[in-house]
């Protein structure tokens, strides 16, 4: 029988992470974008956002940027109802765009039983993506698409791997209410690295790999440094510098910016009691007048997925 309708959840993303920029990201738990699809008389895409301001012109929304480019590739030409519903803040840096991207683009292959494979289906959320940041990058549409930590290698065509990581990891976002913009963040950034920052990236990038996959906290904290893009966004980010001194004085396993910022991230061992170290960032920001909210999170290792 066929379906009129349909509602997933794509989760919200970490992405860079450290060393990894433009390549390596994770999915999270418990926060993201509850997307209902419905089809429509007509050939118009109607968008329905809850709860949060989103462009309501479909080709100034990234979700409705790569639900077309999807539904071109299958040669459908109805219309559809798309109603977005957000439980975090577009600008956050954790994937906001990819959420609505990879959401849109998973219910219509459900929907139109299409038949496509979650890695297929990331060239059309990449679409919105562009649209989003102006670059066709995967590390928060590919973790949202398919869960987990993923390292991205190329985006056209997609190519990328999952990369196992310890069960008992998990990461603290902490998001100051300061807005900065991802095409803003890239624009700060050299055009052009050293060798000597190449290598340290590239040193980086597999220790964390290692320390990831053999559950050596130690390694991962020690190789969780970005030598291109950190030492440039942490400067929009405030009190950035006092944030990760108080995470590692709680036994993080490794702090770094999560996407273009403002949000930060930290990993901890899952049985770490994390309520004081809260309440003393929180008390940090408010000296300076900024809000501050935290979400703390498993690994999301499920990815997209059919709520009904």
């Amino acid at each position: 029988m066929t379906k009129d309708s349909i509602t997933i959840f794509a989760p919200a993303s970490v992405s860079n992470v450290g060393p990894g920029f433009d390549i390596l990201g994770f999915a999270l738990e418990g926060m993201g974008d509850t997307i209902t699809l419905s089809r429509r008389d007509g050939a118009a895409y109607i968008i329905d956002p809850v709860g949060v301001e989103l462009p309501e012109d479909p080709e100034k929304n990234v979700a409705t940027v790569a639900l077309r480019s999807f539904c071109n590739a299958v040669g459908y030409d109805g219309g559809f109802l798309i109603r977005i519903e957000k439980n975090f803040t577009p600008g956050s840096g954790l994937g906001s765009s990819a959420s609505s991207a990879v959401g849109a683009v998973f219910a219509a292959n459900e929907l139109l039983e299409a038949g496509y494979s979650r890695e297929e289906l990331i060239t059309y959320a990449l679409d919105g993506e562009m649209l989003a940041s102006g670059n066709r990058h995967a590390d928060n549409v590919a973790p949202c698409m398919l869960g987990g930590f993923v390292a991205v290698r190329s985006c056209d065509p997609f190519k990328g791997f999952q990369i196992a990581y310890p069960k008992a990891l998990k990461v603290l976002i902490i998001f100051p209410d300061v807005p900065i913009q991802t095409a803003d963040a890239r624009g700060i950034l050299p055009r052009e690295v050293s060798m000597n920052q190449a290598i340290k990236q590239s040193a980086n990038m597999a220790g964390l790999i290692n320390g990831l996959v053999t559950a050596n906290y130690r390694m991962i904290r020690e190789s969780l440094h970005d030598e291109l893009a950190q030492p440039y966004r942490k400067k929009l980010i405030p009190n950035y510098d006092a944030v990760e001194k108080l995470c590692h004085q709680h036994e993080a396993v490794g702090f770094n910016i999560s996407g273009s910022g403002p949000a930060m991230f930290a990993f901890f061992q899952v049985d770490n009691d994390l309520t004081v170290l809260k309440e003393e960032i929180k008390g940090l920001y408010q000296t300076k007048g900024i809000a501050c909210r935290f979400h703390e999170s498993g690994i999301n290792g499920r990815g997209v997925e059919v709520l009904n």
